[in-house]
């Protein structure tokens, strides 16, 4: 070792900052691949976010003609076609009225049919944490910070198409509503054409298959609608 530091001058502090270099350099990976999967995750996350709010930029409102096939799994058991009129209005309003079929039923899903809240609020009125993320969907939970009837949401999200694919309200006093749902193009904006659902709760339950069409998009809706 003696003879090779005299032979080549500067040979130790060569070695020495080689040295360091390389535990540096297993340093920082051992530390990339300690957090690099959660920070990762996070970011992927954050993306899918944006992509979901994002998705309908522009979008103010809408009206929809809808048609659903409603199938009672409770008193008073019965299926029944029912259609309406669908209205969405931003930041956060919409509401189905059911208009035409057996009135019971069409009264019941016209109160019921849960909420969607806009993902632009998303922040402002939920808890939002990470529930999963398979590769394809990731799937949030949405815990409202105020309390009420729902304990929290499951929200389904396409990663590469920022569409919400499913949506299940877990509700606080037992319970449960999911809805499936699938896109179409109408103008500019990708809005749900379809949707399929389940409701159940202890005193009900029931399925349900809809279709949304003849689309009116940024028509101007009063408030009174989301408040009769």
């Amino acid at each position: 070792m003696r003879r090779w530091n005299r032979t080549q001058p500067g040979g130790v502090r060569t070695c020495m900052r080689t040295h360091r270099h390389f535990i540096r350099a297993v340093a920082a990976a051992a530390l990339l691949l300690t957090l690099s999967p959660v920070a990762q995750a996070s970011a992927n996350s954050d993306q899918v976010l944006a992509r979901l709010i994002s998705a309908n930029a522009g979008l103010r409102s809408f009206t929809a003609n809808v048609s659903a096939d409603v199938q009672m799994h409770s008193f008073p058991y019965l299926s029944a076609n029912l259609s309406g009129i669908y209205y969405h209005k931003e930041p956060s309003k919409d509401r189905v009225v059911f208009t035409s079929g057996l009135p019971l039923i069409a009264k019941q899903f016209s109160n019921v049919y849960p909420h969607v809240e806009s993902p632009a609020r998303w922040h402002d009125v939920y808890d939002i944490s990470v529930e999963r993320d398979d590769g394809t969907y990731t799937t949030f939970k949405l815990v409202p910070r105020s309390p009420g009837r729902i304990d929290h949401i499951d929200a389904k999200v396409g990663d590469k198409s920022g569409e919400l694919a499913q949506l299940r309200w877990n509700y606080s006093g037992g319970g449960y509503a999911t809805l499936n749902q699938t896109y179409g193009k109408v103008g500019a904006f990708r809005l749900v054409t379809r949707e399929t659902g389940h409701f159940e709760d202890p005193n009900y339950n029931a399925d349900l298959s809809s279709t949304f069409s003849n689309f009116k998009v940024n028509v101007a809706i009063p408030d009174s609608v989301f408040s009769s």
